[in-house]
C-alpha cells in the first residue's frame, strides 16, 4: 500500500505538518502549499489524497478564509484534530533576546502572541507564510538579530536557541484542523457533524434553526456567521453539531432543511476534542 500524500500548508515541522502526522501516523508523505488556497486547490484535483487545514485557534479565533474555501472546492471533512501549540521565541545560538530587532512567524502563531509582542515594542514584526519556512531563514541568516515565533519541534529540527519560552497569550493553547478530502470517507459511529447553511434574513429565523437542535438535544459546539457579498436577503452560517445517534441526526437535518434557503453537510467523523493532552509545565 502506497504512503497516503496529504497537502499541508506550510513546510515540514509546521503545526500543519504535525497535525497531519497525529492524524494519519509518521508514515506519510507531504505536499508543501504556499497558502490555504493550494492545500484545496491540490485536494479537488486529486494531487494529493487528503488536506489538513486549520479552522480555528483558541486565541487567535477562526480563519472565515477556510470556511469559504472548503464550499469553493467542494470539499468534504471527514475528521479533526486539536493540536496543542506552544509558542517559543527562537533564535540564532549566539543571540539573546536585547539582541532580537525583528520577529518573523506565521500570521495566526504572531496573533497569538500579542501580549509578548506588546512587551516588546522595540521589535518590529514581520508575516510570513509558516512557523516552518520562518525558522529555516532564522537558521541561515548570518545575522543574530533576527528570531521566529514557533513550535519547539522547530528549534531541534533547525538547531535553534529558545530565547523565551511559552510567549503565547493563553497557556493551554489548541488550533484545530479539519482532515479534508474530495470524496467521503466511511465513518464507523460518527458523533460529530460540520453543516452550513442560509437563513433568511427576517426575525426568527435563526432562531427556529437552533431551536431544532435543541428539540433533539444535540450540542451545538460550534456556529459561525460566514461572510455572503452582495446578498442582503440571507445569512450564511458554519455549525458544528455533536450527536450521539446519527438516525435521528438525519432527522434533525430534514427538519433544518424545512427552516433554511440551502443546507450542506459537509462531513460526519469522530469528535477528537476529549483526546487534548497539554504539558503540565
Amino acid at each position: 500500500m502506497r504512503n497516503h500524500l496529504i497537502a499541508i500548508q506550510g513546510s515540514v515541522a509546521s503545526f500543519h505538518d504535525l497535525a497531519a502526522k497525529k492524524h494519519f501516523g509518521e508514515d506519510i508523505s507531504v505536499s508543501e502549499c504556499g497558502s490555504f488556497k493550494e492545500v484545496c486547490d491540490q485536494i479537488a484535483n486529486n494531487k494529493a489524497d487528503y488536506g489538513i487545514l486549520a479552522i480555528e485557534n483558541k486565541v487567535a479565533g477562526s480563519i472565515l478564509l477556510n470556511y469559504l474555501l472548503i464550499e469553493k472546492y467542494d470539499l468534504k471533512v471527514i475528521g479533526e484534530i486539536y493540536l496543542p501549540i506552544e509558542l517559543q521565541l527562537l533564535g540564532k545560538a549566539d543571540s539573546t533576546l536585547s539582541d532580537i530587532q525583528e520577529v518573523i512567524s506565521h500570521p495566526m502563531a504572531l496573533g497569538q502572541s500579542q501580549v509578548f509582542l506588546s512587551e516588546h515594542e522595540r521589535i518590529s514584526v514581520t508575516e510570513f507564510k509558516d512557523t516552518s519556512s520562518c525558522a529555516k531563514i532564522v537558521a541561515e541568516n548570518a545575522s543574530n538579530k533576527i528570531a521566529v515565533i514557533g513550535g519547539p519541534t522547530l528549534a531541534k529540527l533547525y538547531n535553534l536557541k529558545v530565547l523565551v519560552d511559552n510567549v503565547c497569550d493563553v497557556k493551554q493553547n489548541f488550533t484545530r484542523f479539519y482532515i479534508l478530502s474530495k470524496g467521503s470517507d466511511y465513518v464507523s459511529d460518527p458523533n460529530k457533524a460540520s453543516v452550513t447553511l442560509q437563513v433568511l434574513n427576517e426575525a426568527g429565523k435563526l432562531s427556529n434553526v437552533l431551536d431544532i437542535i435543541k428539540k433533539y438535544g444535540f450540542n451545538l459546539s460550534k456556529i459561525q456567521s460566514l461572510p455572503i457579498p452582495n446578498n442582503s436577503n440571507a445569512y450564511p452560517f458554519h455549525l458544528d453539531i455533536e450527536f450521539d445517534n446519527k438516525n435521528l441526526f438525519e432527522k434533525c437535518i430534514s427538519d433544518l432543511q424545512q427552516e433554511t434557503v440551502s443546507l450542506k453537510v459537509l462531513g460526519v467523523y469522530k469528535s477528537q476534542a476529549q483526546t487534548i493532552k497539554f504539558n503540565e509545565n
